[in-house]
């Protein structure tokens, strides 16, 4: 059984691998290098932004791809990738503890003024900072209410806070005060301080944050996308924020990324933009490849696989 990995692996990672399936061939190689690969693989580890249009004409006995990420918009926008029979799996599970431990960071810079501070401490100058206040006491919007969410929801409520969730079933959630499904949401967004935003990108969600979901939030509210960019409509947010409608953003991820250096969002008040490193941790590759070998283990009976995708709901 050949194995093909896009990514980098260490070598306590491959070790890990080869323990798991003494039977398999593992091969590492960067994408523009793969082709003399190809011909063998059965499976694929890539990230979920790897163009799979050149790869999978050269890979007639690929029967599984590994998504070394939680998003996996990149593989199934490929129509021949989609209606084939080849197993999708992501990593959906290993997200949490660095995005949610992001998400309280940018809240807690709004909230006790960090980085207003810090152009203060650039600048040596001794200011009282307006504005500060508290997590505790506050409401938390947790839109899309999956791994990374659960785990928000859960260092949110630490904190004090009220917790909302938005789900597609309604299920135990231990950290939530209310749950709601998705038809629900403009109901929920005028209750909440915080909005965050953990949803797949698919074709119901894509554009779901524009002029009037800002428009029913609160003028203090803080809004947070740490999902996919084309979930907000960024030049409906920014005026958001320009005319004051909602109190400020955090945003981790774009329509385009890199962010361009023309961007308007650059410049727009009130707005705290990251490089989509919220997922970002030494730990990353060691837990994306403990999701892959209790995967492999298992493999091919797909019975007893886990995080397997439905590549036309797109999660």
């Amino acid at each position: 059984m050949n194995i093909l990995s896009l990514h980098p692996l260490r070598d306590a990672q491959i070790a890990t691998i080869k323990a798991a399936r003494p039977d398999i061939e593992l091969q590492l190689a960067k994408a523009q290098d793969c082709a003399s690969y190809l011909p063998d693989a059965e499976i694929l580890l890539a990230f979920g932004q790897t163009n799979l249009a050149p790869i999978l004409p050269q890979a007639p006995k690929l029967r599984w791809v590994q998504a070394l990420t939680a998003g996996v918009d990149g593989f199934i926008a490929l129509d021949a990738f989609r209606k084939s029979d080849i197993l999708l799996t992501n990593v959906r599970g290993i997200h949490g503890i660095p995005i949610a431990e992001h998400v309280l960071g940018m809240m807690l810079s709004r909230t006790r003024g960090l980085l207003a501070a810090h152009d203060n401490q650039k600048n040596r100058s001794w200011k009282g900072l307006r504005g500060v206040d508290e997590l505790y006491g506050k409401t938390a919007a947790v839109v899309g209410l999956g791994s990374v969410g659960g785990v928000i929801a859960n260092r949110l409520k630490a904190m004090g806070m009220t917790i909302l969730g938005v789900k597609q079933s309604k299920t135990e959630e231990p950290d939530v005060d209310k749950l709601y499904t998705p038809d629900a949401l403009f109901d929920v967004l005028p209750q909440a301080d915080f909005i965050i935003v953990t949803l797949p990108l698919t074709p119901e969600t894509q554009n779901l944050f524009s002029k009037k979901a800002f428009e029913v939030m609160k003028p203090t509210a803080f809004f947070v996308n740490v999902a996919r960019g084309p979930i907000v409509n960024e030049a409906d947010l920014a005026d958001a924020l320009r005319s004051g409608v909602i109190g400020g953003a955090g945003l981790d991820v774009f329509c385009e990324e890199p962010l361009p250096e023309n961007s308007p969002l650059w410049d727009v008040p009130n707005l705290l933009i990251t490089p989509h490193h919220a997922a970002t941790s030494p730990r990353y590759m060691e837990r994306a490849v403990e999701v892959f070998v209790e995967n492999l283990k298992a493999y091919p009976d797909i019975s007893k696989m886990k995080n397997i995708i439905d590549k036309e709901r797109g999660y």
